[in-house]
């Protein structure tokens, strides 16, 4: 059986008809997907995820750092004329009680 070239030329041009077609109908039935509510809702949900990690580590740092600037306050605070807090309070304690 031979091919001839009409055949072969209108077999090709309707096969690239037919795969744009295809692919112009795929794009618009993603785009479709994408659009709709639940895709709309899940990306929004992606991002707020996104976001409340990002404020997580933040606020982990804050409190990292905080932490780190209430000992250096209490190491400075602790000392009262070369005695520890603790030394201080024993001083401050009433007589046969016991210094907390």
């Amino acid at each position: 059986m031979e091919i001839r070239l009409l055949d072969f030329t209108i077999g090709l041009v309707v096969g690239i008809i037919l795969g744009l077609g295809m692919f112009w109908l795929g794009s618009r039935l993603r785009n479709w997907v994408g659009r709709s509510e639940m895709g709309r809702l899940t990306t929004e949900i992606r991002q707020l995820k996104r976001r409340l990690d990002e404020k997580d580590r933040r606020v982990s740092r804050m409190m990292t750092e905080a932490e780190r600037l209430a000992e250096k306050l209490a190491q400075g605070k602790g000392l009262v004329r070369g005695k520890t807090e603790d030394e201080s309070k024993e001083k401050k304690a009433l007589p046969g009680s016991f210094p907390t």
